[in-house]
């Protein structure tokens, strides 16, 4: 009975992992009601998207953060991609959060959460995923902190192929 447990629930773990593990297109309108599709982002290069909302103090850390990293490899083609999560009554507030902000960084909303779902979103937020030009998921982040963006920095080149 123990054994069957134990394999159920490493079934679920597994199974669970590999979900999160797993590309999956997506197209979803950005501030200016625009289609962005992510199969087209990757064409360019790696992309980092994050699930991320206006009332998330991480996510606003974050945002400014990996800002410095977008604005640094952009031209060599890396995309940060911010999710809005937000519900539709906070909805109105994102465009002039992100032009307040100068971000120059695509963003898209999400407000059904179905993107977020597909690739297994976990409760904390922000919650991000850098995806390689072949569709590959490179690295899962959730939340953050100072000091993230060095280390997603370091993923962020060596996705690029800088040393």
């Amino acid at each position: 009975m123990k054994k069957t447990v134990l394999l159920f629930v490493f079934t679920l773990l597994i199974t669970g992992f590999l979900k999160s593990q797993t590309y999956s297109d997506f197209t979803l309108q950005d501030l200016e009601g625009n289609d962005v599709s992510l199969s087209k982002l990757l064409e360019k290069g790696p992309v980092f998207m994050s699930f991320w909302a206006t009332w998330c103090s991480p996510c606003k850390e974050e945002m400014k953060k990996v800002n410095a990293t977008y604005e640094k490899y952009k031209d060599q083609g890396f995309v940060y991609l911010a999710i809005n999560q937000d519900n539709q009554k906070s909805v109105s507030k994102v465009k002039s959060f992100i032009t307040a902000q100068n971000y120059a960084f695509p963003v898209v909303f999400d407000t059904d959460k179905k993107v977020f779902e597909a690739y297994s979103g976990k409760d904390e937020m922000p919650y991000a995923l850098l995806i390689g030009k072949n569709k590959e998921i490179l690295s899962v982040h959730t939340g953050f902190k100072t000091g993230d963006e060095a280390k997603i920095e370091e993923e962020v080149k060596a996705a690029l192929g800088i040393k």
